[in-house]
């Protein structure tokens, strides 16, 4: 059914791309009173934002480029996210390690003063400084300013340590850091950051609470995933994944925010336009080895590789993410699939970390996206910065402002600098901000994990199910969570098989989450993507409950069931038993 927006009094700001960022986009304009409709021609976070590190984190690595004011804004979103995210980031020490001292000072410091490319820093730096691995007190100093620049977050500071000893260089006493092979490594440094385990589902939360903004305010406010978007001169027809056409409209602004494809959405537009993104892929996999789960105790890991490049080693609930890697990529960002190299390259890492070495049946799942980073002359793709830029363009009379590069960590403060941009363009004064505003989901939650037990059980007692589906809903939705169930209550209770949700909270996520596809509900909703099993039956009950809500038609059922088990096995290698 088509939904022609009125027009000229409330005229949309048009969204391209449901990413993190197009989302706080989306959260921001609504907030200040600007009608939106967001499309998106995947998923919702179905680009960049569900393959990333999962990282909420200042970027400690980023001082080595001189890039003092990414760290900065990145340090102060981290403590904001801390506290108005609770439900989603959680705090994470991360450990450094290293058998040099004093290797790598050099070149870490022409590096911060930007003068490691000049003729001078060529000639200072000869072939082995440049390949020189990064040595304990270099990584002390850049975490003496990493501590100066978040100081008053409450997070604990770094300190260093003999590998398998506490605080001081000095000390034998025994501490709770992660038992890496002390053989190869004398040294760890160790500082705080944050991890956020689902950005999906903060995008979900932040277009939720944008929705239920709209509809208190009677805002035109509008989500089409997988849509077909047609351009007609200045007007712009945006179509579900049917066809049928969902809004035609003729926007005030565009804002391109779909990431490592936004070249191709600019030439959708109009194909004159200069490319301005060179995207690296970066790959991860997810391991529930139980050696290496017990070896990392809870903390991160951040080691150089053997390039002198820097991978993680995470945990990732009761698993472990392992990642990245940085390879050239030209193809359609959604081809990018984790190649045998890349995950031998992260098996590696592991090894070389926990001197421990994982076989193929110990890689669960693995996963890789494209990053958005802007084209650079620079053949060192760690070194293209991960700072972002706004360009505008004027394409058949409407302003169009694309969002290039941007991290994870950065969201919520690219979005308030976008809306100021369009506010701007619209003449209207900011009435509302989000530098204090609590994302859907994290007033009144509980800091002490202690106390969660005992709310999920009278949770569960209230509403009669279970604790475990009210376990699995709490990371995804964390105080809603007792809104759904009590929403639901009144239905009967049926389990999904081999699955700890119910039909009744599903087909509620299917109706309140623009879910479209099977491959939506497990790879971005349910988070089933990173669950332990996955089986056919599962599937079977999940296409049910699409059938029951009228997003599938029972004939389609068998045919939908494997080409998601055919998609799940290609791009995240998970086979379905």
């Amino acid at each position: 059914m088509t939904a022609d927006l009125p027009l000229p009094s409330t005229i949309p700001v048009l969204i391209l791309g449901g990413g993190i960022h197009g989302a706080a986009v989306a959260r921001e304009l609504v907030l200040n009173n600007v009608p939106v409709v967001l499309a998106d021609t995947g998923d919702l976070a179905g680009g960049a934002t569900s393959k990333s590190s999962r990282l909420i984190h200042g970027g400690l690595r980023y001082l080595e480029y001189g890039d003092v004011h990414l760290v900065r804004e990145s340090l102060a979103e981290r403590e904001r996210l801390l506290k108005l995210a609770p439900q989603f980031v959680r705090p994470l020490r991360l450990f450094v390690p290293t058998n040099k001292r004093w290797s790598g000072l050099l070149r870490s410091g022409l590096g911060f003063f930007k003068l490691a490319r000049t003729r001078l820093g060529r000639r200072l730096m000869g072939r082995s400084e440049r390949r020189a691995p990064r040595g304990y007190w270099p990584i002390r100093m850049g975490l003496w300013m990493y501590d100066l620049f978040s100081w008053g977050d409450g997070l604990p500071k770094s300190r260093g340590a003999v590998a398998g000893h506490s605080s001081d260089v000095n000390s034998s006493v025994t501490s709770a850091q992660p038992r890496i092979d002390t053989t190869r490594y004398q040294w760890m440094c160790e500082y705080s950051d944050a991890q956020m385990r689902f950005p999906e589902r903060c995008v979900i939360a932040l277009l939720a609470e944008a929705e239920s903004i709209a509809k208190e305010r009677g805002l035109p406010f509008q989500i089409v995933p997988h849509a077909q978007i047609r351009w007609q001169d200045s007007k712009i027809q945006v179509a579900d994944h049917q066809g049928a056409v969902a809004a035609t409209l003729q926007p005030k602004m565009v804002i391109n925010c779909s990431g490592a494809w936004g070249d191709l959405t600019l030439k959708g537009i109009d194909a004159a336009t200069i490319p301005m993104f060179a995207g690296t892929k970066g790959s991860h996999l997810v391991t529930r080895n139980a050696t290496l789960i017990q070896r990392l105790r809870d903390q991160g890991i951040y080691a150089e590789t053997v390039d002198r490049r820097l991978a993680f080693i995470l945990p990732f609930g009761d698993a472990v993410l392992v990642g990245t890697t940085d390879e050239e990529w030209s193809g359609p960002p959604d081809e990018a699939v984790a190649s045998a190299e890349e995950l031998q390259y992260l098996v590696n890492v592991v090894e070389g970390v926990f001197g421990l070495k994982l076989s193929q049946s110990d890689i669960e799942s693995h996963y890789s996206g494209v990053r958005p980073l802007p084209r650079s002359t620079d053949t060192n793709n760690a070194a293209v910065s991960r700072d972002h830029s706004l360009a505008e363009h004027h394409l058949h009379g409407v302003p169009v402002v694309t969002l290039v590069g941007g991290k994870l960590t950065t969201f919520r403060s690219v979005a308030n600098q976008i809306s100021d941009r369009v506010l701007k363009h619209l003449g209207q004064q900011r009435e509302a901000t989000t530098d204090r505003r609590p994302i859907l989901g994290s007033v009144d939650f509980p800091r002490d994990h202690h106390t969660w037990p005992e709310l999920w059980q009278q949770w569960a007692s209230d509403f009669d199910t279970t604790v475990a589906e009210v376990a699995a809903m709490w990371p995804l939705y964390g105080m809603q969570t007792k809104a759904i169930l009590k929403q639901v209550a009144a239905t009967e209770r049926v389990a999904i098989a081999d699955s700890l949700w119910s039909r009744r909270t599903v087909q509620w996520v299917i109706q309140h989450e623009w879910v479209t596809t099977l491959d939506d509900l497990v790879e971005r909703r349910l988070m089933l993507i990173f669950a332990p099993v996955l089986t056919h039956a599962m599937l079977q009950d999940l296409a049910q409950c699409l059938v029951a809500t009228g997003r599938l038609d029972a004939a389609d059922v068998p045919q939908t069931i494997e080409r998601s088990i055919q998609r799940l096995k290609q791009h995240y290698g998970r086979v379905v038993l």
